[in-house]
């Protein structure tokens, strides 16, 4: 199906500590300038470095890892002079996220998420392992309903080809009671649901693995004053890395790179690309 729900993943204790956490930068969050979200949504960016529960509980948990090593782990062998040397490629956080979606919300649109990592999917029969790029886990920080937009998800879709369309008709609810976890491939389509109640407030905070090889080869980020990075051309910053990848990855907050170490630079802000505000071209064959 390319998604599971665990119960009782973790603790009302452990539940209630990531929120609390959280809570202080829900308050202070804005609303979001494009439609991808709610203006209902609040969202935390982060979150494994803004708590620590949340790196020590949901992202090392037992269950993720192993599923991320099952998934998105990749050995392999090499020629290197004479002999063939082998290697592992463990998977590595990508983004761990806290939404938090008010009453009168809409629904999201039905994507994937690894449009970011630009998958091209080709119709499966069987599960290919090694096909998804990232792997995505739900965990209810409340209880998620349908009535208060829990996740809606089309099982299967991960076996879908690029270009068929997924429809509302297809899709079922990841409804969870507070503690309870939903697995998904990250090439099941899934969307966040409107929040049809009163006085409900849906909370869940969202991780994000990918293979660890989508990652630059030299690390100089640690360690390198900001300042540093500051003092170079914008071009060279590209170069390096610090700008945004569309139609969605690199971004801090929710903002270019650049933003952040260029204040005057205009730069086209991550959600433009869902407003439908910022210019594409989409091409007739990708092979062409």
């Amino acid at each position: 199906y390319g998604g599971v729900i665990i119960k009782n993943y973790l603790s009302t204790e452990i539940t209630d500590s990531i929120l609390k956490d959280a809570t202080p930068f829900l308050d202070q969050d804005k609303s979001w300038d494009g439609t991808f979200f709610p203006p209902e949504t609040r969202k935390v960016t982060g979150m494994c470095v803004r708590s620590k529960t949340c790196a020590e509980k949901f992202l090392s948990h037992p269950l993720n890892s192993a599923l991320s090593h099952k998934f998105l782990g990749k050995r392999n062998g090499f020629w290197i002079g004479d002999e063939i040397v082998q290697g592992y490629s463990p998977p590595q956080h990508n983004s761990t996220i806290c939404f938090r979606i008010g009453p009168g919300a809409k629904d999201q649109v039905l994507h994937r998420d690894d449009v970011i990592h630009h998958n091209i999917h080709k119709h499966m029969d069987t599960y290919e392992y090694g096909s998804d790029s990232a792997l995505g886990s739900v965990l209810g920080l409340t209880r998620t309903s349908r009535e208060n937009g829990a996740t809606r998800f089309i099982p299967g879709s991960h076996m879908w080809d690029h270009w068929r369309k997924p429809e509302e008709s297809e899709v079922v609810y990841a409804e969870l009671e507070k503690g309870d976890c939903f697995f998904m491939l990250a090439s099941c389509y899934h969307a966040g649901s409107a929040n049809v109640t009163k006085s409900e407030y849906r909370a869940v905070v969202i991780n994000f693995m990918t293979e660890g090889t989508l990652r630059q080869e030299e690390n100089i980020m640690l360690g390198t004053p900001i300042e540093y990075f500051k003092s170079l051309p914008v071009e060279t910053l590209k170069l390096l890395g610090l700008t945004t990848s569309d139609p969605f990855l690199g971004y801090i907050d929710f903002k270019d790179p650049l933003k952040l170490l260029k204040p005057n630079y205009e730069s086209k802000e991550p959600q433009d690309f869902y407003s439908g505000t910022y210019p594409y071209v989409l091409v007739d064959n990708l092979n062409s």
